[in-house]
């Protein structure tokens, strides 16, 4: 996600016009490294410090990314990512720690592991009544995640007009989905049902690269998403427990809006984090309403000069059924301040698609820098 994926690591000592040539046409140093990106390396620095936030349909996300060469063909990489999906809603903290090894001229080999921090978002279904001794109840759902990804890439690397890169990865997530009931009673909240049902999220991967000249790369990534169970019930509180819960209520059809809201609320949160890493959420990619089941990414990148590099992308993700499938129209502007700096903007546009409601049209904002040192 953050920084220019044009760009792959390289080992020292390799000769400049190879070293162009891998930058001009590095694959997916990063794409399933950590968090979903390689950050570009000036000629022979050992780290790198990324930042990168999005902003759009009321989701603000936010990354950091560190790089440290660790030796001469291995690079260690940390990062932390937060998502917040849509105001009052808790926000999602993600850790990693990755390893990106160069296995010769031509391979590149990366592993992550993550873990997101466990967190819970609350509904309040009925206000508390001091005065008749009535507790209030509250809807509460969370959610951790612990996860691993590997992924293995080629670049031809070498002196044609054309070259090209490929690559393939593998994700696997495990996502303990909780739901519980509370009452609040003079500040204090007591546990009167609780459940937890676990997701299993498998993600393979594929991508291709073909670079002409120097100045012209086109790209298509494609993934899909593979589930234990489905995601739309997976965590939800079920039908049964819908209707003992407002059989206990009075407001039968206010409880059951907020129980609807809260399933919605649910499903935008948890979209971003099983239909990809959190980190590949962003401008380029779109901001997910629910889980995917696979999505296509094509894209033209073209180098103006040695400073500015443009982008023009279509994304396509088609959600699981029932919920319709997004287009994202987005482009991406990065310029280079001298060998320590380069910055990025990408700004978008997605309409969501939903099966049975009126489509959604809505603009994304991706702000970007990096420091390599």
């Amino acid at each position: 996600m953050q920084g220019d994926k044009a760009t792959c690591r390289q080992p020292v000592g390799r000769p400049a016009r190879a070293s162009a040539c891998l930058k001009a046409g590095g694959v997916l140093c990063a794409l399933l490294g950590l968090l979903g990106a390689c950050p570009a390396r000036a000629e022979g620095a050992d780290s790198s410090l990324t930042l990168e936030a999005s902003a759009g349909r009321g989701y603000g996300l936010w990354s950091l990314l560190g790089d440290v060469g660790v030796g001469e063909a291995t690079f260690l990489t940390l990062g932390y990512t937060g998502v917040r999906p849509e105001a009052g809603t808790a926000a999602t903290h993600q850790v990693s720690v990755g390893v990106d090894h160069l296995a010769g001229e031509h391979w590149l080999l990366s592993g992550v592991v993550s873990l997101g921090l466990n967190k819970g978002s609350n509904t309040a279904l009925t206000q508390e009544l001091p005065r008749l001794n009535v507790p209030g109840l509250t809807a509460r759902t969370g959610y951790g995640s612990q996860g691993v990804q590997l992924a293995a890439g080629y670049d031809s690397a070498g002196f044609a007009r054309v070259e090209y890169g490929l690559d393939a990865g593998m994700g696997l997530h495990r996502y303990p989905l909780r739901r519980q009931l509370l009452t609040v009673s003079d500040g204090a909240t007591t546990v009167r049902y609780a459940q937890e049902d676990i997701l299993w999220v498998a993600r393979p991967t594929l991508g291709a690269r073909l670079i002409w000249d120097g100045r012209w790369e086109l790209g298509l990534r494609g993934g899909f998403s593979l589930y234990s169970e489905d995601p739309l019930s997976a965590g939800q509180f079920t039908e049964a427990e819908w209707t003992a819960l407002e059989s206990q209520l009075e407001g039968r059809a206010a409880a059951r809006k907020a129980l609807a809201g809260l399933r919605k609320r649910q499903l935008r949160d948890l979209g971003a984090a099983v239909t990809r890493r959190m980190a590949d959420v962003n401008a380029g990619t779109g901001f997910p309403s629910a889980p995917a089941r696979f999505d296509l990414k094509p894209s033209l990148t073209w180098r103006l000069n040695p400073t500015v590099r443009g982008q023009l992308s279509y994304a396509f993700t088609r959600y699981v059924p029932t919920q319709g499938v997004a287009h994202v129209l987005a482009s991406r502007w990065t310029v280079r301040l001298g060998d320590p700096v380069r910055l990025w903007a990408s700004v978008a546009l997605q309409r969501d698609v939903p099966q049975d409601l009126p489509s959604e049209v809505s603009g994304l904002l991706t702000l970007g820098g990096e420091y390599t040192f």
